[in-house]
């Protein structure tokens, strides 16, 4: 039988809590079940493995992620490049996602080392989540198009080592500086143009 969907959101409610205190590096199933007022037993039986749990997990924080920024650029509508990219940074490094980031990046680095086992979507599907949302807005902004995509690769990479930065580091001042610095050298090659904004919920 199925978990009723309502009892199956409160337990990965109550998981994800877990998860995004205490990271999965050393997960095991009756610690974390004796967290979420459940048995190993019926983790397992809900959800088959660990692997398989994590993913829920995960699909979890992405889905929240994807939600909350997308609301945010709704609120600010970001109408240049370093309007939106600093809309993101500041909201990333804000403290209530500080958490889900973190965790994506511990993902992300057991993962390379094989200390744990998740399908190669669910890998792609981290960073995914939001560099795609950048890139996708960034492409409708009054900006050359053409620009953004020669440098895409970079802008994505430096802003998420920026962040993994900032989340080791806690100096806020100084990756927010090099993010500026490389808004300004991008900035300096694109062009405005006259295309309708658009924000990050457009597909």
């Amino acid at each position: 039988m199925d978990m009723p969907a309502d009892r199956r959101t409160e337990l990965l409610d109550k998981i994800v809590a877990a998860l995004l205190t205490s990271g999965v590096g050393d997960l095991s199933l009756r610690p974390l079940a004796e967290r979420v007022d459940s048995s190993a037993r019926l983790l397992i039986y809900h959800f088959e493995s660990k692997e398989n749990l994590i993913t829920a997990a995960l699909a979890t924080v992405r889905s929240r992620i994807q939600t909350s920024l997308a609301e945010q650029s709704r609120r600010e509508r970001p109408q240049s490049l370093r309007a939106l990219l600093m809309m993101v940074w500041e909201w990333a490094t804000d403290a209530t996602y500080q958490p889900y980031f973190r965790l994506l990046f511990e993902v992300d680095g057991l993962a390379m080392f094989d200390r744990i086992s998740l399908s190669d979507a669910v890998k792609q599907a981290g960073s995914a989540t939001w560099i795609t949302r950048i890139e996708q807005a960034a492409a409708t902004l009054p900006i050359d198009g053409a620009v953004f995509a020669a440098h895409s690769t970079l802008i994505q990479g430096a802003f998420a080592g920026l962040l993994q930065e900032f989340l080791s580091t806690g100096d806020r001042e100084r990756t927010t500086a090099a993010l500026v610095a490389l808004i300004d050298l991008v900035a300096a090659s694109a062009p405005a143009q006259s295309r309708k904004p658009q924000d990050l919920t457009h597909d």
